[in-house]
């Protein structure tokens, strides 16, 4: 999230200040440490993890960046100061996100430096490569060259969410309500971001590959398909069911198709076919897997990332507060994106 999220109010001297605060108040004590990021569940979504999870008592020397803030209750910022709690707001925010950050590996994401933006789609693959005595200057030797516009003017492309937090609980000091539900709205952002990413990829095929004996074959040869058409794909997302479906056939979990030996698993990745190309698994996935390449299917548009408006009273203004995110996709070659049958 580097270079996208604005973490201005994570990064200033009074932030510091506070932190210092902080150490000199808690001197050697130690604090509960909470995760309230895993009350969203990466697949299975909202309600599956009805309670935080207890990380165990901390010293509150883990405390040495402003992104750690999330680890310390909301009650303990409180009591050192106002000043500090927008930072730790934002820290609980970012670490929600956390959750459902997958969507960053299932597109090309673009920061988009004007509100219009036009991004190139380039690969390897789009060069050509020319043997011999250098000639006439080249202008163009590109293959499938390509370009995705992006809007963000005005209102489009903005998202909010309301963060819900009642005005009695910041007066009954609810503090641990309200850390929770910063973090989850920061969690559900994410996943609404999610949710658009696999409409547009549904929404962009370019062919469907008929059902041939097994989900993996089929798979397979909806690879061969896009490979001859120029493309090389990278990238294949499924649901819940075809997770299931998958890790249920010696074929996929075989050492030899698999190859994940001596590999950890990535974030929401159930395995990879021929050992390089990741299948994501993930409940925003519509009723087919889809195959594509990632650099040439659809362009992910980020002119802001999560921030927190109608914020500027540190504690009052929590109430009413939203997370807003400005982004816009587009997709670059409907014949990168496959989708594949099941049946």
């Amino acid at each position: 999230m580097d270079g996208i999220v604005d973490k201005s109010l994570l990064f200033n001297p009074e932030t510091q200040s506070e932190l210092q605060k902080l150490h000199e108040k808690a001197g050697d004590k130690f604090f509960d440490a909470w995760d309230f990021g895993v009350c969203v569940h990466r697949i299975a979504g909202f309600g599956h993890h009805p309670n935080p999870m207890y990380l165990g008592r901390m010293p509150f020397s883990k405390i040495t960046r402003p992104e750690d803030l999330w680890m310390v209750p909301m009650q303990e910022t409180v009591n050192v100061g106002a000043a500090l709690i927008q930072q730790k707001v934002l820290a609980d925010v970012l670490h929600g996100a956390e959750a459902n950050k997958a969507w960053k590996d299932w597109v090309k994401v673009a920061e988009m430096d004007e509100p219009k933006d036009q991004i190139a789609t380039i690969t390897e693959d789009d060069f050509i490569i020319v043997e011999g005595t250098a000639g006439a200057k080249g202008r163009y030797t590109g293959g499938k060259f390509g370009s995705v516009s992006l809007d963000c003017s005005e209102d489009k492309g903005m998202h909010k969410v309301i963060l819900g937090i009642k005005k009695t609980w910041i007066q009954d000091n609810k503090w641990n309500s309200i850390q929770e539900a910063t973090t989850v709205a920061g969690s559900a952002m994410y996943k609404h971001v999610a949710t658009d990413i696999a409409v547009k990829l549904l929404a962009s095929i370019g062919g469907t590959e008929t059902f041939d004996t097994d989900l993996y074959k089929t798979i397979v040869k909806a690879i061969s398909t896009n490979r001859k058409a120029g493309f090389n794909p990278d990238a294949i997302l499924v649901n819940p069911d075809q997770e299931a479906t998958l890790m249920a056939m010696d074929k996929f979990l075989s050492i030899d198709f698999l190859g994940r030996v001596g590999r950890l698993a990535e974030e929401g990745v159930i395995g990879n076919f021929y050992g390089t190309i990741p299948v994501y698994s993930t409940s925003v996935c519509g009723a087919n897997p889809l195959v594509y390449t990632r650099a040439k299917g659809v362009v992910a548009g980020l002119r802001q990332d999560i921030q927190i408006e109608d914020y500027d009273d540190p504690i009052q203004s929590l109430e009413g507060a939203v997370l807003t995110m400005r982004f816009d996709l587009a997709a670059a070659f409907t014949a990168a994106i496959r989708k594949v049958n099941t049946a």
